[in-house]
């Protein structure tokens, strides 16, 4: 139930951050996205030092996985690699388009990821109904950037499935920065 949460938690952010950049833009979403990480931050200190503080320990219960390194250290990443996409992409269909594959396809990927059966040739900790789930549910993004959608998608869905030994909430808006650098 807890990685349901995530994931949900995971496009609820996505949604919030598309409403912000379309209404206020991309400077207004910088500023949003630095404020959550900077605050984020501070109580994940508090937590780590032993200090009770009711929403964070709400938050790492209801959201962080069980084994994660440090409390909040998911969701840390979550916004760092937001954060990285707005700072690196400029224009705001592209960027909308990064949010969205983020939000939705990492979500879509995890959820029926774990209920796949065929593993990855490469990878044999990640499924082809999650990778399949990836690039079906980032194909909204044409919506932003037409067509250019469709190798965003899989670009960012093999990234996301490649054993690369860094976070994916990193390594999937990096590859879709890098896709929307090269064309």
């Amino acid at each position: 139930m807890r990685e349901i949460n995530r994931q949900l938690f995971h496009v609820v952010l996505g949604v919030l951050l598309l409403l912000i950049l379309f209404n206020f833009g991309r400077s207004k979403t910088i500023y949003f996205l630095s404020t959550i990480l900077f605050v984020g931050l501070l109580l994940i200190n508090l937590v780590v030092r032993g200090i009770r503080v009711p929403i964070a320990t709400w938050f790492v219960e209801t959201f962080e996985r069980k084994h994660a390194p440090l409390p909040g250290y998911g969701s840390a990443w979550y916004v760092v690699g937001l954060l990285l996409s707005c700072l690196l992409i400029h224009d705001i269909n592209y960027l909308a388009s990064a949010v969205a594959v983020f939000a939705f396809g990492d979500a879509a990927s995890t959820i029926f990821g774990r209920r796949g059966r065929l593993l990855l040739p490469y990878n044999k900790k990640k499924t082809l109904e999650g990778t399949l789930g990836f690039v079906l549910f980032s194909l909204p993004c044409f919506f932003f950037v037409g067509w250019a959608a469709v190798p965003l998608a899989l670009f960012a869905a093999f990234v996301e499935s490649f054993p690369l030994g860094i976070d994916d909430n990193l390594s999937i808006p990096l590859a879709c920065s890098v896709f929307f650098y090269l064309i």
